[in-house]
């Protein structure tokens, strides 16, 4: 930086100063182009807390793809039975904010970490599996004391958003895979994200060379390289809020009775 700069800065009041940061700041997209000042605290894995808070191994995301063609092509190759399922995500749309519309205003490293702080359960299914979890909510939605709720942060956090006059975010994704192939990429999210941040009260199970083959930190790249396709995936698609069912005339009446 030369003296003539130096010194100018020096003359600068505090508040023109902050004007200048702040435009610089708004030059660049926003806060990581200025490196690491607004390290984020997560509870999620060393491996993926180092992508949000470093835009250089946000880059290295790409590098990561290889464990999932490796991973696909061997599930390819000698699990071809049953490829009726697919990996699903439920999100909190308190935190999304309507991102896919934020997003051109935002870096993709915030957009990146905005998606991934939503995420709170990651799982494998077929057919209507995920809304298993919304029905089973909508039972406790007009509970106040239950103990169910307490033992089971994933409905409490379904009848949080709905009694907040919200809707839950679902994601699926990877659908036509096998058993196998769904359980092992649920694993490796859930170990990407980390058991701290959700509410899955198990961890996921690996299958193939995922469990025979890949070191910890590689099975949480692979997870890392899944939520970056799963982040993709969210932002093409409009965010559809899921609500509580409406009780039809007859479950009503038996409601009313039961009272």
């Amino acid at each position: 930086m030369s003296k003539l700069l130096v010194f100018g800065l020096i003359q600068t009041s505090p508040l023109q100063l902050r004007n200048i940061f702040d435009s610089l700041v708004n030059a660049r997209g926003i806060n990581y182009s200025l490196g690491t000042l607004h390290r984020h605290q997560t509870n999620f894995s060393a491996e993926l807390e180092k992508t949000i808070n470093s835009e250089i191994n946000f880059k290295k995301i790409s590098h990561l793809e290889k464990f999932v063609r490796q991973h696909s092509k061997w599930y390819r190759d000698n699990d071809c039975i049953n490829r009726h399922y697919f990996n699903y995500l439920l999100l909190d749309p308190r935190v999304t904010n309507k991102l896919r519309e934020r997003a051109g205003r935002l870096h993709l490293m915030d957009v990146w970490y905005t998606f991934l702080r939503a995420i709170f359960y990651v799982g494998k299914g077929k057919a209507t599996r995920p809304y298993v979890h919304l029905k089973k909510a909508q039972k406790f939605l007009n509970e106040s004391n239950s103990i169910t709720l307490v033992k089971d942060p994933k409905l409490a956090l379904i009848v949080s958003i709905w009694r907040a006059n919200r809707g839950v975010l679902l994601v699926r994704a990877f659908q036509g895979i096998s058993s196998q192939d769904a359980q092992t990429r649920e694993a490796s999210v859930i170990d990407a994200l980390s058991m701290n941040h959700l509410t899955n009260r198990r961890l996921g199970v690996y299958c193939g060379p995922a469990r025979s083959s890949l070191s910890s930190k590689e099975r949480k790249y692979l997870g890392i390289a899944l939520l970056h396709k799963l982040m993709l995936k969210f932002l093409a698609s409009e965010e559809k809020e899921l609500f509580p069912l409406k009780k039809t005339k007859t479950e009503e009446l038996k409601a009313a009775m039961a009272a």
